[in-house]
């Protein structure tokens, strides 16, 4: 009984977190080198199979450390939905629930992005084609780069034609306006205006984004919801 009270313990959630953020930051301030810039360009668990482990320990560990405290969420819920089950108050049984499940499906979305994320840079000129990687093509119909008086840039786009049928239909992407296309975002990182007008152009897959985003939001309903509680039985008080 002690050992089931201290798996579904607020203290041992917290410990938990403390831990990985302890290993977290310990990892960021030791990783240098080609291994600090490789972990940004490729799928995280592709990385820790490539990485020593005496450069990832402190990532496996972390891993270890997110994947207990995922199983002190499901157990914690489990005993509440358990324990109150049937009784009044559906608001204050939801509430927490919703924070677990928005948490969990969190998780859940990072661990489907590490394995399955990918990244890819393609300089592309004007009036050129390139290809995503499932190998559908589009347009670069133009690339627009406004420059100061002194000649520097200070903002720039580039026009895509999504279709290649439809050459008429066109798309503008800018610096955190992308263009999504089949779970792929397209980027653009860079624009040059001289010799010739070219672009750096970036091409994301997050399988776990939309997931991310449900969670986000079941996390924050949930916790909104028990703000609302809270404050009722202070107000009643």
């Amino acid at each position: 009984m002690k050992v089931w009270r201290f798996l579904i313990s607020i203290e041992l959630c917290l410990g938990l977190l403390a831990l990985a953020c302890v290993f977290m930051a310990a990892g960021s301030f030791s990783l240098s080198g080609e291994y600090a810039a490789a972990i940004n360009g490729m799928p995280l668990l592709a990385w820790l199979r490539d990485v020593p482990l005496s450069i990832s320990w402190w990532l496996w560990v972390t891993l270890v450390l997110l994947a207990l405290l995922a199983l002190n969420t499901i157990l914690c819920s489990s005993e509440t939905l358990w324990t109150r089950w049937g009784k009044p108050g559906v608001t204050a049984l939801l509430a927490p629930q919703l924070i677990h499940a928005g948490f969990l499906l969190i998780v859940l979305a990072h661990l489907l992005s590490a394995a399955g994320s990918s990244l890819h840079a393609v300089e592309v000129r004007e009036m050129t084609i390139a290809e995503l990687p499932d190998g559908n093509k589009f347009g670069v119909a133009s690339i627009i780069v406004n420059t100061s008086p002194q000649g520097m840039p200070i903002a720039f786009s580039c026009e895509l034609a999504p279709d290649l049928n439809r050459p008429d239909e066109r798309v503008v992407i800018s610096p955190n306006h992308p263009w999504f296309s089949n779970g792929f975002g397209v980027y653009i990182k860079q624009a040059e205006a001289y010799p010739f007008k070219r672009a750096l152009l970036e091409i994301h897959r997050e399988p776990g984004a939309a997931m991310a985003l449900a969670g986000a939001l079941l996390f924050t309903v949930g916790n909104v919801l028990l703000v609302v509680i809270r404050s009722r039985r202070r107000e009643e008080v």
